[in-house]
Order: structure tokens, then C-alpha cells, then sequence
């Protein structure tokens, strides 16, 4: 997932910028579209931007999550620094939720479904069935993307 919509940076750390209203509002309706699919996630995992945080914290609260996880290689990721990420998870991890960035997520989409995504609006999430257990195998096992919500929709 994107994160949601977020204040302008002209007077701040890019990193330090807050989801504005239309952010919250849209990563909320996001987040009840979601829970009411009953999704089976096991962690949600975000960059250390605020802007990701907070839509991490509003999906979790929709989803009565606890499992929220910061990773600061997330921030602004490529696609080799997300591959890495997922490599390096448990395998007792079924299903995570990323919480990140332009173009890295639009990218690491691309990469693994083999649908081109240009760019993901803010607060749209795509949903992505890997084919293995094995974190490993991420990058050549066989994906599908079994869920697109966007948040105009």
C-alpha cells in the first residue's frame, strides 16, 4: 500500500511530513474496504516517514492489529532494497502488509507481477498472491495481483 496523502515538505524533512485530512479520510476508507474482506495479515510493515506510519496505524486500527513493525530501509526503498526485505522475513509469516513509497512500490509491483504500474495513487493498495512459503523465492515464484483498492473508487 501507498501511504496516504501527505502535507507539502516546503518547510520540513521530507520524511517528517503528516498525512493531511484528504489522507486520513481516504486511508480510512482503504482500511474498511479491506476489513471488510476479513483479510489474514499477520504483520503490518512501514517506512520510518511519518506519512507511512500514520497509514500503517489506520489500517492496523481497522484491522485490530497489533503487529506494526518500522523499517527505515523502507523510506523512498528501490525495488533491490524491497527484495531484500522480503528475503530476509521469517517464513512463520504468511501475509504482510507494506506500507511505503513512489515509484519503489509502483516498481516492486511491476517487478513481481509483471503488470506494468506506472504510478500508484496515494492510499492505494494492491494486493499480491506469491505462489511459495519461502520468503526466499520471492522474485521467481508465481504472482498475481488478486486485489486493487484504490481510494476514489
Amino acid at each position: 500500500m501507498r501511504h496516504g496523502k501527505a502535507e507539502d515538505g516546503f518547510d520540513k524533512a521530507d520524511y517528517k511530513r503528516k498525512l493531511v485530512s484528504k489522507g486520513i479520510k481516504r486511508s480510512q476508507k482503504i482500511a474498511q474496504n479491506l476489513a471488510a474482506l476479513k483479510p489474514e495479515i499477520d504483520c503490518i510493515v512501514h517506512s520510518n516517514a511519518l506519512r507511512a506510519k500514520e497509514t500503517a496505524e489506520i489500517i492496523a486500527k481497522e484491522l485490530n492489529l497489533t503487529e506494526i513493525k518500522e523499517a527505515q530501509e523502507l523510506y523512498l526503498a528501490p525495488v533491490i532494497v524491497l527484495m531484500d526485505f522480503f528475503y530476509a522475513l521469517e517464513n512463520s509469516i504468511s501475509n504482510v502488509l507494506l506500507v511505503g513509497h513512489n515509484p519503489g512500490l509502483s516498481e516492486f509491483i511491476t517487478h513481481l507481477s509483471g503488470k506494468f504500474i506506472d504510478w500508484l495513487p496515494t492510499s492505494t493498495l494492491v494486493a499480491l498472491e506469491i505462489d511459495t512459503n519461502l520468503w526466499e523465492e520471492i522474485g521467481i515464484a508465481p504472482v498475481k495481483i488478486t486485489l486493487t483498492l484504490h481510494p476514489k473508487e
